[in-house]
Parts: structure tokens; sequence; C-alpha cells
């Protein structure tokens, strides 16, 4: 698969750790296909980064000293909709690729993979696809290929205008407070409606939620 330019792919790294940084670049300048345009260190720096170097990738760890990489991701994500966001990390829990997803990033992958795997999914969401690294569960692989309105998303046609916009805000982030404020509502009120949306869904959790509503509406994974 080649970039979709026809030139090689704009990489940007962002990790905390300088040895992960220069193993990282090494690895990927065996590969014609992607260059890497920077290099940052926290979430702060990468935000930053991605408008001056205008990758077309961004490899992002979930650790960072600033912030959580999820902040990081749906950050760039909303300012810089072209820009695609490979999660790059150690951690393997399933509840971190649902908040992933739900931040907008369009793959994750462990740090363990080779060079050759690395820069075939950067090129492959760089066309456009996603990527889950292949020694994830196989829910959570489903989870990834499901189409959007398959299964519990299906149901979001059941939600009231008021639910719609409640998850919505959800789905960016917003804590109950924050919503209420948006909305003009009561925190107990956005309590009461969110207990319904989940009873709706058939799901118990706010990371589950954001998911699905990023599915069924961007039918990007």
């Amino acid at each position: 698969m080649s970039a979709p330019s026809g030139k090689p792919v704009r990489v940007l790294i962002v990790d905390d750790s300088p040895l992960i940084r220069v193993g990282l670049r090494t690895v990927l300048e065996d590969h014609a296909e992607v260059t890497v345009v920077g290099e940052a260190g926290t979430a702060g720096e990468g935000v930053t980064a991605v408008a001056r170097c205008h990758p077309d990738v961004v490899l992002l760890d979930l650790r960072l000293p600033d912030q959580p990489g999820f902040a990081a991701c749906r950050e760039i994500v909303q300012r810089h909709a072209s820009v695609r966001v490979i999660i790059l990390t150690s951690a393997t829990e399933e509840r971190n690729v649902h908040e992933a997803i739900a931040a907008g990033a369009r793959g994750y992958l462990l740090k363990e993979n080779d060079g050759r795997t690395l820069a075939a999914a950067i090129l492959r969401v760089a066309n456009g696809h996603s990527v889950l690294d292949p020694s994830l569960s196989d829910q959570v692989l489903n989870l990834m290929k499901r189409p959007p309105g398959a299964g519990p998303a299906d149901k979001l046609s059941s939600l009231s205008a008021q639910e719609h916009r409640v998850l919505a805000l959800l789905a960016e982030g917003l804590t109950n407070k924050e919503i209420g404020e948006r909305m003009s509502l009561a925190e107990k009120t956005v309590k009461n409606y969110l207990a319904t949306i989940f009873d709706k869904l058939g799901i118990t959790r706010r990371t589950q939620a954001a998911t699905l509503y990023v599915q069924a509406k961007s039918g990007r994974i």
C-alpha cells in the first residue's frame, strides 16, 4: 500500500521517552513510504507541533507528563480534521482502546511491533483505514470492525433529541457538571438523563457510550 498522495506519509512522534522517539525515528527511516517530520515529549508540545509540522499521521503515547494522550488526541482531531492519530502504547487494557476510539484515534498499536508492521499501519491509516494491534482481544477487534449502526449503536435511534445532545457532549469528554452548564440543566438532571441513556443502549460505562456515539455518527471505525 502506498501513501494516498504518492508522497511519503508525514509522521509526528509524541512520546515522553527520548530513547523511544529516537528508536521510532530510526526504524521508520528504513521505510521510504514514511518520513518523520517532528517529535514532541509532552501532550502540549505535540499539539503545537501538529500546527508547525503539518503531519499526516501522529504516533501518540498515552502516558504523557502533562496530560493523558486521550486529551491530546481529542484536541488534535478537533483542531486538525485531516490529521489521523495512532495511539502507540504499552497499555493493553480494553478500556483504553474504547477511550481511544471515543477520542478520535484511528489506530491502537503496541510498542512491541517491528518497523515493518508500524510502517504498514501508518500507511493504512493515512489511506483512511483503522488499525488495531492483532494481539488485543477478539472482543475489542469486533468492536473496531463493527459497522456503524450495528449492535447496541443501532439503539441510538431510540434516544430523544435531548438525550442525543447529552450523549454528544459526553462523547466530547465533558463531565456531568460541564454538560449541565452547557445545557442549563442541574447536574442531577444530567445524571438522570445518562441513566436513561445507558439503560436504552444496554451499557454501564461512559466510555462505552462515547464509543457507540462515535461509531454511529462518524462511521470512521
